[in-house]
């Protein structure tokens, strides 16, 4: 039993289902045999996520776009990155020490924003941070399932609301397009707070 072997089986569990018992079930080996190649089960689940960002193309900023455009490209590289890896955002948001591979590509990308972009280093990092940290959640917690056919009915049958029925107009958004409408507000917000003469004082 390698490392390797380890962090594949725990890639085909997920993040989200990854146990010392089922990484045992998955190898054919005993979990006295997993406990023997681990320091704990936080130490595997940290290299099984290290890998999976290790494989992960992250979504750098070209000459083509613009700062608004590279944050939406960044925003919906995390959103497909925390569906099709469940449990790993609760790791994204929680990168420390422990992970020096992840924190030296994330230096890498906010060092390419800030020379890209001509922007301080405080205004790249903050910048592109508060972006990706609105991403996982949004992507974790709220747009993640397309909302249900009935819920505009539902919503029109109210009598006792006064705006929310006004708003309801029979167009079916699904949860992606929800996430990039949210995502833009997050972004023409950070672009703008950047540039704000009490940025400064963050």
């Amino acid at each position: 039993m390698t490392e390797a072997n380890l962090i594949e089986a725990g890639i085909a569990l997920t993040l989200q289902k990854l146990t010392v018992k089922a990484v045992a079930e998955q190898l054919g080996v005993s979990i006295v045999a997993v406990y023997n190649n681990i320091e704990d089960l936080h130490s595997l689940k940290t290299a099984v996520a290290e890998e999976i960002l290790r494989r992960w193309d992250f979504p750098m900023p070209t000459d083509a776009d613009t700062f608004e455009e590279a944050l939406m490209n960044l925003s919906l590289g995390l959103r497909s990155l925390v569906h099709r890896n469940p449990g790993i955002a609760h790791y994204l948001v929680n990168i420390g020490p422990e992970s020096p591979m992840a924190i030296g590509r994330i230096d890498g990308v906010q060092q390419r924003y800030s020379t890209l972009f001509e922007l301080s280093p405080m205004q790249a990092r903050w910048a592109v941070t508060t972006v990706a940290e609105h991403a996982v959640a949004l992507a974790e917690l709220v747009h993640v399932a397309d909302p249900a056919p009935d819920d505009d009915a539902a919503m029109l049958a109210r009598t006792d609301l006064t705006l929310i029925p006004l708003t309801v107009d029979g167009k079916v958004r699904s949860a992606a397009t929800n996430f990039e409408w949210s995502m833009r507000a997050v972004i023409m917000g950070a672009t703008t707070i950047i540039d704000h003469p009490r940025f400064g004082l963050y």
